[in-house]
């Protein structure tokens, strides 16, 4: 079964179904949510950026980089705020997210 983890938090949870009520709980606290795919350590990762209700940016939010063994993600290890924002820099991706034009 697959770990989630946050760092610097302490709140970690164990398999499957614990990370689904995790994320059930949390996602509905934003309007709504981009991902930009990038690599962490050689693991793939994914840039998250958040749009608040009410607030027309979309803001760096975390970044979660994945630890995959045998086609399945074994750990997903996120960093949020204040952490994860911060980060975003060092992987060339900017604080707010426009759209790329078309």
């Amino acid at each position: 079964d697959a770990t989630y983890h946050m760092p610097p938090w302490h709140d970690w949870y164990q398999g499957r179904q614990a990370i689904h009520d995790f994320f059930k709980t949390v996602w509905n606290n934003y309007a709504g949510y981009r991902a930009v795919a990038t690599r962490a350590n050689s693991q793939p990762a994914v840039a998250i950026y958040a749009q608040r209700f009410h607030d027309p940016e979309w803001r760096a939010q975390s970044l979660h980089v994945i630890e995959p063994a045998e086609g399945r993600i074994t750990a997903l290890t996120v960093y949020v705020g204040p952490v994860g924002p911060d980060l975003f820099a060092a992987f060339g991706l900017p604080p707010v997210w426009t759209e790329p034009e078309a």
